[in-house]
C-alpha cells in the first residue's frame, strides 16, 4: 500500500497547501496505516509536550520506561523524523521510539521541526538544533542524562542529527563546559544533498524513494535563485561536506535498496578519515523507510535491536 502510494509521486507542482497539510497529517491509532507503522511498546510511558524555544514553542514527544524503578537518570536520545524535509510527523516514529526507550532504558525526545517550502534550509536543522540544545539543558527535568545524550534520525532525519552533531561539537570547542554527545544514530540519512552517490542513479526507481521524488524535495528544500538559497554541497546542509574531527561516534544504518545507500557508506569513510569511531550496517534487501514499517519490512525491528545494543553498550562504557 505504501509503496503503491510513493508511485503516484512526484507531487503536485507546486504542491498546495491542502495537500502540503493532508501528508503532514499525524494518522488517528486505529487506522490501517498507523497499525502499520507501529504502536508504542506497554510499558513506555508517552508524554507530549511543547519545547518553548527563541523561534517559538515547538511540540514534542518524550519515551520512558514506565513505571520508573528510580530516580536515576537514564540514558538521553533526541530524535527527528524523516520526511524528505517537507512532511512527517511525531507519529512516524513512535514505535522506533518506543523500542529504544524500552529496550535502552532511556528517555527519548522526539521534536518536530518547521517544514519546507515554506521554511526551507536551513530552517529545519536550526530548529533541531535549538530544540536538543534544549533538551540538554533540561536533562534533569526529563530524567535524562546528559553525559549519555545521543541524537537519532531517519532520511532526512538522519541528514538534521549528523547536522546537529556538528554544530554540538563546535559548541563543545567553544565552550569546554558543555558535555559532548556521546553519540550519533543515523538511519539511512541523506549526508549528500547534490545527490551525487552512485545509488542515487543505481536505484533511481526504487520503491518508496525515488530519483524523482528526491529531485521534487530538493526544490522545496533547497529553492535556488533566492538570495539566502543555500546549495546542495553547503556543509550546514549536506553533513558529508563538514569537518567531522571529533564529532560524536556513530551507527550508521543503511538499506541496500534505497537510493541513499551509498550516502551511508561515504559518511562512514568521512568519519574513518577524520578517526571518528563509527559502524555502518547493512540490511542488504531493505528499502528506503523500512524503519518506519515494522508490521511490513522484518529488518526494522532487527534494526531496532542493533540500535538498541549499541546504545546499552555505550551507557555502561
Amino acid at each position: 500500500m505504501m509503496v503503491a502510494l510513493a508511485r503516484r509521486m512526484p507531487h503536485p507542482e507546486p504542491p498546495t497547501d491542502r495537500y502540503l497539510a493532508r501528508l503532514r497529517m499525524e494518522l488517528p491509532a486505529p487506522t490501517l496505516s498507523r497499525r502499520l507503522l507501529g504502536g508504542v511498546p506497554r510499558r513506555v510511558r508517552v508524554t507530549d509536550r511543547s519545547l518553548p524555544l527563541e523561534s517559538g514553542p515547538r511540540p514534542a514527544r518524550v519515551y520512558e520506561p514506565w513505571p520508573r524503578s528510580d530516580d536515576t537518570p537514564l540514558p538521553l536520545v533526541v530524535n527527528f523524523h524523516g520526511g524528505g524535509f517537507v512532511f512527517g510527523n511525531l507519529g512516524q516514529t513512535d514505535w522506533l521510539c518506543g523500542q529504544v526507550a524500552s529496550r535502552v532504558g532511556a528517555v527519548v525526545v522526539s521534536v518536530s521541526y518547521r517544514l519546507a517550502p515554506e521554511f526551507p534550509a536551513p530552517i529545519p536543522y536550526q530548529d533541531c538544533r535549538a530544540a536538543t540544545d534544549w533538551v540538554l539543558d533540561h536533562a534533569e527535568e526529563l530524567g535524562g542524562d546528559v553525559n549519555r545524550a545521543t541524537v537519532m534520525g531517519a532520511s532526512a532525519g538522519g541528514n538534521l542529527a549528523a547536522l546537529v552533531a556538528l554544530a554540538h561539537r563546535d559548541r563543545c570547542r567553544q565552550d569546554p563546559t558543555r558535555v559532548p554527545l556521546a553519540s550519533q544514530v543515523l538511519i539511512y540519512p541523506a549526508t549528500d544533498l547534490t545527490l551525487s552517490s552512485p545509488s542515487v542513479v543505481e536505484l533511481s526507481e526504487a520503491p518508496i524513494l525515488t530519483r524523482a521524488i528526491m529531485d521534487w524535495f530538493g526544490r522545496r528544500y533547497l529553492p535556488q535563485g533566492l538570495p539566502d538559497s543555500l546549495p546542495g554541497d553547503d556543509p550546514w546542509v549536506s553533513p558529508l561536506f563538514a569537518d567531522h574531527t571529533d564529532v560524536a561516534p556513530a551507527l550508521i544504518i543503511a538499506a541496500g535498496q534505497d537510493p541513499l545507500r551509498d550516502d551511508a557508506f561515504r559518511y562512514g569513510e568521512a568519519l574513518d578519515a577524520a578517526g571518528v569511531p563509527n559502524r555502518v550496517v547493512l540490511y542488504p534487501d531493505a528499502i528506503h523507510g523500512f524503519i518506519s514499517m515494522p508490521r511490513l519490512a522484518p529488518e526494522a525491528s532487527l534494526a531496532a535491536v542493533e540500535i538498541a545494543e549499541t546504545l546499552r553498550a555505550q551507557s555502561t562504557a
